[in-house]
């Protein structure tokens, strides 16, 4: 059984890696199109290449569960159509028993689905930001992994994180003469940007103007001027860029501020809802186990999987940003998708084999 389990997996995860090299490969040219657009000054066609080979993780993570869909929908089809499905019944394996070494399989694409997206995926677009942060500007550096450096008029500023919203924290300020002799430096615990200018909290400053040290603390002060607002584009971390517990932190940051949350609470649950959708795509094509598909239905079935994938994508996509819109709770939001198309997979079991036959098989 053991041998039949293994030969029916690997009929799948092969076609699932054929339909993911087939979708990534796509993205990944249309993304460079889009980049070869923007290439200017440093910013050359090779770094714009390997900009999208660094996105290409994220691309992975976003195509699976389609893949996933258009891939086991094809290696059943493919089994079923040889006649190699309905001998594998005649040797004594269920149809119970051929559903279950399927989601076995979906299991594997879940967890890793979601090593991807934890671990991978947010690093190599982080890496991807990087090169086009580099190229695209001389005054910023990231190549310090403590934070970044900003080089603004006569002034060197380090901030260890900055966030979305013009949210920045661990600021340190240090101010030169013309004589590149250090006058004053300060140190803030955080910051915003607001109404045109920064508020930053919890400011230590110490001068070293006429040979004397002056320290000086400030619960808040406010600075029109103090780095090009352009560049807060290019150091954003965006949700799809960090892991389960920094959206968990930045949350935590968010709330206790009094700010919107939902954008990143939908990007955390996301992080479940995107794996376990491969599961439910499993569930949505094993009606093919136990069909006998003919090779004039097998292309038209394939087409209509086809058609499904995409359909079930933009639909997914379409509902999540829905729920921010509609003001539906973000865990709703996240896992609604999943809801309604596991009541699909369970309409569509009754629908070809009736609730009784599905009864019989489960309990026998």
């Amino acid at each position: 059984m053991k041998i039949l389990d293994k030969y029916i997996a690997k009929q799948i995860l092969l076609s699932i890696l054929a339909i993911l090299g087939i979708l990534v490969v796509v993205v990944g040219l249309l993304d460079l199109v889009d980049e070869i657009k923007k290439i200017e000054g440093e910013y050359t066609i090779s770094l714009a290449f390997l900009y999208v080979l660094l996105n290409t993780p994220q691309n992975i993570y976003e195509v699976l569960p389609i893949a996933t869909l258009m891939g086991s929908l094809i290696g059943l089809s493919k089994l079923s159509s040889t006649s190699e499905l309905n001998a594998i019944k005649t040797g004594g394996v269920s149809f119970t028993k051929i559903i279950f070494v399927c989601l076995k399989t979906g299991l594997l694409i879940v967890i890793m689905t979601f090593l991807i997206g934890e671990f991978i995926a947010p690093k190599g677009q982080q890496l991807a930001n990087n090169v086009k942060n580099l190229s695209q500007s001389t005054r910023l550096s990231m190549k310090n992994t403590d934070g970044i450096w900003i080089k603004s008029q006569d002034s060197f500023i380090h901030i260890a994180r900055v966030f979305p919203d013009k949210i920045i924290e661990e600021v340190s300020l240090y101010r030169f003469n013309e004589k590149q002799q250090l006058m004053e430096s300060i140190f803030a615990e955080e910051g915003s940007y607001q109404g045109g200018e920064w508020v930053m909290k919890n400011i230590t400053s110490t001068n070293f103007e006429n040979k004397e040290v002056t320290v000086t603390s400030i619960d808040t002060t406010t600075f029109k001027e103090f780095f090009d607002l352009e560049l807060f584009d290019i150091m954003i971390a965006k949700p799809n860029q960090m892991s389960l517990l920094q959206i968990k932190q930045y949350i935590k940051y968010l709330e206790s501020n009094s700010m919107e949350t939902k954008i990143y609470e939908l990007a955390f649950w996301s992080k479940f809802s995107i794996p376990l959708s491969c599961l439910i795509m499993f569930l949505l094509t094993t009606p093919f186990v136990h069909s006998s598909i003919r090779s004039a239905s097998y292309g038209q079935r394939i087409f209509i999987g086809i058609l499904l994938g995409v359909g079930l994508f933009l639909f997914n996509q379409t509902l999540n940003n829905l729920s921010i819109i509609i003001n539906i709770p973000p865990v709703v939001g996240s896992f609604l998708p999943l809801i309604i198309l596991l009541t699909l997979s369970i309409f569509i079991f009754r629908k070809f084999y009736g609730t009784k036959f599905l009864s019989a098989e489960f309990w026998k």
